[in-house]
Parts: structure tokens; C-alpha cells; sequence
């Protein structure tokens, strides 16, 4: 459950809003809990956090979902996104699709892009909700213009295969590019391919190369054995300065 944990956490991010706690606030778990248990919403939300980041005992999990349901039930979207997380994936409570898309929709509305992208998903895939592509496309669409990477992505293979919304290369690659500059590595494997292929851009392999060398240093041989295809039409020089410039890549993160 190690990997629904980390989406938990993802999708926590916490809402600008107004809030008696201020930063330094958070520092004390204790000071955290005092906080929740006057009602502050953000708190709630973080301390539920907490618990599902301890020891991942059934008495954690189970406080992990009491508070975030206190938070959920005040509106607070960060928490509500979480619960949906725990209703979908059953971590802590009895898996419940229709509750944890009904959780995301709330979220979704209040504009938390990574509950739009997890409305998207359960759009696409018929999960808690009849299967709806143009609807998984708005709620991509939506998280996408605030700049969510992974929706950035889902928008780009929509538009790609005409899936929802009508099929669009040239946008698809767009919508991708933008999902690669953030260093989501799927996106930046997808790049890659495209200009290896002038796939709804225009055919350039030193490009192609430098995006596949990006995406290989996450993604690992399924890049690497696409790398090798462009290395081949490249010349010496010419791969060892794009790998040169992957130094100052690897610094700067």
C-alpha cells in the first residue's frame, strides 16, 4: 500500500486558504493536533497525513481517516481528495468507488487540480461513475490549464488518438511538451519519440535524443533502448555535447 501512501501525500497539497496556523505552526505534531482538535481544517488534514505516514497499523489508519473526514466534512479539498484515495483504493476503509468519486467531483469543483486528474481518471475508466471520455477530457482539460504535468500528459494521448475530444497531433504535442519541461518522464519518453518521428513536430533527432536521455535517467531501458535508435543517425560530437549538457541537468535537480 507503500504506493497509494505517496499519491496520498500527492494529493494533499495543501489549499490557500485562510487559516488561524502559520507555518511555523507545523512543526510540532502535538501543536498540530491541538490545532485539529479546535477544528482548523488544515490541520486536520495534516495530522490525518501524519497517521497514514506512521506505522501504517489498522488504530493509524483508522485516525488517519477520522480526521481527514472532519476536514472533508468542512470543505476542505485537500482532505476530501485524500479520502477519495482511501474509499477508491480500500486502505483503511471499505473500497467504495461511488463515494470516492463522488469526494474527488467535490474537490474537483473547488479547483484541486490533482483531483480533477483523479475525476479524470475515474471518468476514462469507468470507475464509481458510467464511463465518460468527453468527461474525462474536461476535467483534464481543466487540471491541465493550471498546469498539472500527469494532466498535461492525459490531454496529450486524448488528443493524439482522438479520444473524447477531436484528434489534434500538432495540440497533442503541445500539451506534452509542457508536461516535459515540468519533468514528468513519460511526457518527456513521448517528446522524445515524436521528434524521432516529426510526430506533430517537426523531425529533429538531436532533440529527440536530448528528450529520451532525460526520460532515461527515470524511466530507465525502455528509453535507453529508444536512445540507441536515435544515436545511431547522431555523430560523436554531437552525443557527447547533449550529454555533456545532462550534467548540468542532473545538478540543477
Amino acid at each position: 500500500m507503500k504506493k497509494w501512501r505517496h499519491l496520498l501525500v500527492v494529493l494533499g497539497v495543501m489549499l490557500a486558504c485562510a487559516s488561524a496556523l502559520g507555518d511555523d505552526d507545523f512543526d510540532d505534531e502535538m501543536q498540530v493536533r491541538r490545532w485539529a482538535l479546535l477544528g482548523d481544517t488544515q490541520a486536520q488534514n495534516m495530522l490525518g497525513l501524519l497517521y497514514l505516514e506512521g506505522e501504517g497499523s489498522v488504530e493509524n489508519i483508522q485516525e488517519a481517516a477520522y480526521w481527514l473526514e472532519q476536514a472533508a466534512d468542512q470543505g476542505h479539498a485537500g482532505a476530501q481528495a485524500n479520502l477519495g484515495v482511501m474509499y477508491l483504493t480500500g486502505e483503511g476503509e471499505e473500497a467504495d468507488e461511488r463515494h470516492a468519486f463522488s469526494l474527488f467531483r467535490r474537490a474537483a469543483m473547488q479547483g484541486l487540480t490533482s483531483a480533477q486528474v483523479a475525476l479524470g481518471y475515474m471518468y476514462e475508466n469507468g470507475k464509481g461513475v458510467d464511463t465518460n471520455v468527453e468527461e474525462a477530457v474536461f476535467w483534464y482539460q481543466q487540471a491541465a490549464q493550471q498546469g498539472n504535468a500527469s494532466a498535461q500528459h492525459h490531454l496529450a494521448l486524448a488528443l493524439q488518438e482522438g479520444e473524447g475530444v477531436e484528434k489534434n497531433i500538432p495540440l497533442a504535442a503541445h500539451w506534452q511538451a509542457l508536461a516535459a519541461e515540468q519533468g514528468l518522464s513519460t511526457a518527456q519518453f513521448q517528446m522524445g519519440l515524436r521528434y524521432l518521428h516529426g510526430d506533430g513536430v517537426e523531425r529533429d533527432l538531436i532533440t529527440g535524443y536530448t528528450y529520451l536521455l532525460k526520460a532515461s535517467m527515470k524511466v530507465g531501458s525502455m528509453a535507453l533502448d529508444s536512445r540507441e535508435l536515435v544515436s545511431s543517425d547522431l555523430t560523436v560530437e554531437q552525443i557527447s555535447e547533449i550529454r555533456d549538457d545532462s550534467r548540468y541537468w542532473k545538478v540543477r535537480s
